[in-house]
């Protein structure tokens, strides 16, 4: 067995690179790096048990020359006697279309086809040919555009496919309506580790003969600046930079792991996952994350900023390339925000400050908490009262209520919120509704003084986008009892005008409860 497939053997295994029996798309561009690779793989292919399918794409820059490359790419393939999927994009259409740069445009048409052949083909995973001194380039790439810790760990030999590598609107684009998503794909690059010398030596030994692509020399493209002027200039002051840059890589992995773990356990007490409403009826809902603010606080900068990155990356399902000053604004939006503010994080992604919290959520607005009952904006439910015990079904729960004897020994302010007891006069119409413009209420222990009920409502700490659906029981117009979430649990308040006095005579008790459950005697 050749060293280089040896060697490549091992790093599959020690990585995990490839599952027995699976299907392995591999991305082949005619260049040296990924012709060896596929050469090197279908050595490996009846040793590791697994299948292999050819994915070559002519990004539509090099006219003829690249079509020559794409064909010449699946008559190798066809050699090897492996399946060959070819196409075609137009790289300049698509920075037309979605306003991006050659690079770009070229590397998320790219992993979009790749995708999408990895669906049709049934393959787990895609490999591709970084090398060795493709890791060094990545890492000076990252270094001079700014990146943090993330980007100087360059690639891994495995990774996971996500929305951040595809055209926006990938979904439209696939041939075929599956459930796959990208993030059931593997990215793996099992030469990592091997040098672009290396891997030019073993197609010399086994009579490889790559095609030539001229825009490789091209330095008006970020990457081919990199390796034709950067690291040639660096390499006169450490003749070993590609090492020195790939061991960079392997210690900032290492020193990511404890973070990133640290960053995990911290998440799973400071972050409250909910569901978010959808913002019109021809969308779905998302979801949120509620950030307790206090805790927040005491956590050092560092976990702060990776603790945001982590909330939006698990919102976007993979959206990691976040701004050094994006995460800077909401970190300090999270820590000085006034209650109310909020701030777009991304496209879909806003944030949201509330009294003890903030929101970072995808979609709308959060759904109610599925432990209190809530009314949609503007539904009125009249409340009759022609009988002893009687009940009105809202949503998922009831509103059960009866009359109440006066001598009847009775705690007329019951502990649990979801539970009150009124003084009905003689002459009452009961309802329950939402918030109102222009509505006022009168809290028990104001002698009587009303107040703005939005007043109301930012006393108790209530957010800002559950006021219009918290229930509102009124008698005769005027509120009498509300419940409402806030942060630290359900809050309620009853109205001085309806308390109960010694000259009371009809009390009615009211109690919020699911239909399992019975009314209180």
């Amino acid at each position: 067995m050749d060293p280089l497939v040896q060697f490549c053997k091992n790093i599959c295994q020690s990585y995990n690179l490839i599952t027995p029996h699976s299907t392995i798309v591999v991305a082949v561009s005619g260049g040296v790096d990924s012709l060896v690779l596929l050469h090197t793989l279908s050595q490996l292919q009846p040793i590791l048990s697994f299948n292999i399918h050819v994915a070559t794409l002519d990004h539509g820059l090099r006219g003829d020359q690249g079509a020559a490359d794409a064909e010449y790419v699946e008559e190798f393939a066809n050699y090897l006697g492996l399946d060959c999927t070819r196409h075609t994009i137009s790289v300049p259409h698509l920075m037309n279309d979605y306003g991006l740069g050659t690079e770009e445009a070229a590397r998320l048409g790219r992993y979009t086809f790749l995708f999408n052949v990895a669906k049709n083909a049934g393959a787990n995973a895609i490999a591709l040919a970084h090398q060795h001194d493709d890791q060094a380039e990545t890492i000076l790439m990252h270094l001079i555009r700014g990146s943090g810790l993330h980007g100087l760990q360059g690639m891994a030999y495995k990774s996971s496919l996500s929305e951040e590598h595809l055209l926006p609107d990938w979904e439209d684009l696939l041939e075929e309506d599956e459930d796959l998503l990208p993030e059931d794909i593997s990215l793996i690059r099992p030469f990592l580790s091997i040098t672009r010398t290396e891997i030019a030596a073993y197609a010399q030994r086994h009579g490889i003969t790559p095609c030539v692509d001229q825009t490789n020399t091209d330095t008006r493209l970020f990457r081919n600046a990199i390796r034709e002027k950067v690291l040639p200039l660096l390499a006169e002051f450490n003749p070993n930079i590609t090492t020195t840059l790939n061991r960079l890589a392997q210690i900032v992995q290492g020193d990511l792991e404890i973070i990133d773990r640290e960053v995990e356990k911290t998440a799973s007490w400071i972050f409250d996952w909910v569901e978010t409403a959808s913002r019109s009826a021809d969308e779905e809902g998302g979801e949120g994350v509620f950030i307790d603010r206090e805790s927040f606080r005491e956590e050092s900068i560092g976990i702060q900023r990776r603790l945001i990155r982590k909330a939006i990356k698990d919102l976007t399902l993979g959206i990691s390339d976040l701004s050094f000053d994006l995460v800077e604004r909401a970190r300090h939006m999270i820590l000085y925000g006034q209650t109310n503010n909020h701030m777009p994080l991304l496209e879909d992604i806003t944030l949201r400050v509330g009294y003890d919290e903030v929101l970072i959520s995808y979609g709308g607005n959060p759904l109610y908490p599925e432990q209190l009952p809530h009314l949609p904006p503007e539904q009125v439910i009249k409340i009759h009262l022609d009988g002893e015990l009687q009940k009105v079904r809202v949503g998922k729960f009831e509103l059960v209520y009866h009359w109440i004897l006066k001598n009847r020994s009775t705690d007329w302010f019951p502990p649990d919120p979801l539970e009150c007891t009124l003084a009905i006069p003689e002459e009452a119409e009961i309802e329950l509704r939402t918030w109102r413009s222009g509505d006022r209420f009168r809290p028990f222990g104001m002698h009587g003084r009303s107040q703005k009920l939005s007043d109301t409502f930012t006393n108790l700490k209530v957010p800002v986008y559950y006021r219009g659906q918290v229930p509102l029981l009124t008698i005769n117009g005027e509120i009498a009892w509300l419940v409402a979430p806030t942060a630290q649990g359900p809050v309620a308040r009853i109205a001085e005008t309806f308390a109960i006095r010694d000259a009371s005579e009809n009390i009615l008790r009211f109690r919020w409860q699911t239909p399992s459950l019975f009314p209180l005697p």
